[in-house]
């Protein structure tokens, strides 16, 4: 009986399909379409739907216990909002192993239907349901002897439908996990593309695949050292090498930096006008591209202010506050740029 229910609403599908493109879609209601556009598309993600079951199903056997809070598919990828526990890099790969063997084993999607959740639960008590959305009757969708799910969804009848299943992404908001996947030919396409491209980083690296993770790992490490080799150095340099002038009860300092970190640079000079009635004016240069700072403690010249007038007297732009502004411009003026700031700086000190 319920084959040949389920064929009913095949047969009717098709017939609806046919009649749009036989009587032409003029002579149809916008409503009748949207209602056929609507049973063609929802038909076509069985296989998105029924593969995320097989997924969950796999986690739940590895973590023990999970929530499905929220699916989206679209053709071809899925997206599922689960709360658990904690989740690694390493059980994804093991659930992504063990739900590619049982789509593989071709498992037939059973459905069963029960009076309430309670029923359905004495029944299977590995079932995974969203608990707060369901009432009344219930449906599970059973990927035969392996998972059972509450759903009202469409599903294809055989896993091996899905082809192969794929995870492409996965962040986490709290104590719940997205994870975005794909399936089908989009899944292959999809893994041999990661494929190449770890391929790739292998060869640019040098280090084989199997030391990847290490070598990257090791990369940012180090890289995190040179940062901080890096701000220690600026800092010493703000501090010890630009020149000091006394402009009445203001300190004076100005000077030219090469290779220096900017955001150090502002913290440094930030923390300096904080202790004594300072101005700074510093150019700064690395790999061609050349920033002026402005730092001001004295309510006479605003950081803001005189960083834009120099920059737009040399074709640059910047901004800020009235304490500390930077600005961008082309390094062949940037020497002419300092003497500029200076000589803004002791009129606005005159005044």
């Amino acid at each position: 009986m319920r084959k040949l229910k389920i064929k009913m609403k095949k047969d009717l599908l098709l017939i609806s399909v046919s009649v749009l493109f036989r009587v032409g879609l003029r002579y149809v209601s916008n409503d009748y379409v949207k209602l056929i556009t609507c049973c063609l598309k929802y038909k076509s993600l069985g296989k998105e739907h029924t593969g995320e079951h097989v997924l969950m199903g796999c986690l739940q056997r590895i973590k023990g216990s999970l929530k499905v809070r929220k699916v989206e598919f679209s053709e071809g990828t899925g997206s599922v909002i689960v709360e658990v526990d904690s989740l690694n890099f390493n059980e994804l790969a093991e659930a992504q192993v063990m739900a590619n063997r049982v789509i593989s084993e071709g498992r037939v999607v059973k459905e069963h239907f029960f009076n309430s959740l309670e029923d359905a639960q004495k029944t299977f008590p590995s079932l995974r349901a969203h608990e707060e959305r369901i009432k009344g009757r219930v449906r599970v969708v059973e990927i035969d002897g392996f998972d059972y799910s509450a759903c009202s969804g469409e599903h294809v009848g055989n896993t091996r439908e899905c082809g192969i299943i794929l995870v492409t992404h996965v962040s986490k908001s709290g104590g719940e996990y997205r994870i975005d996947f794909e399936v089908g030919e989009k899944a292959l396409e999809t893994a041999v593309r990661l494929s190449t491209l770890c391929l790739s980083v292998s060869s640019i690296l040098g280090s084989p695949i199997r030391n990847l993770e290490k070598t990257v790992i090791n990369m940012r490490m180090e890289n995190e050292d040179m940062k901080r080799r890096l701000s220690a150095a600026t800092e010493q340099l703000v501090n010890n090498i630009l020149s000091k002038t006394v402009l009445g009860e203001v300190e004076f300092h100005k000077g030219l930096l090469k290779g220096v970190d900017t955001r150090t640079v502002m913290k440094t000079v930030g923390e300096l006008i904080s202790r004594s009635r300072s101005i700074y004016v510093i150019g700064m240069e690395w790999f061609g591209v050349c920033n002026i700072l402005v730092g001001s403690s004295d309510g006479r010249v605003k950081a803001a202010e005189l960083v834009r007038g120099v920059c737009k007297a040399f074709n640059g732009k910047g901004g800020g506050d009235e304490k500390i502004a930077v600005g961008s411009l082309p390094c062949g003026g940037i020497g002419e740029a300092l003497e500029e700031a200076e000589k803004r700086v002791r009129n606005a000190l005159t005044k």
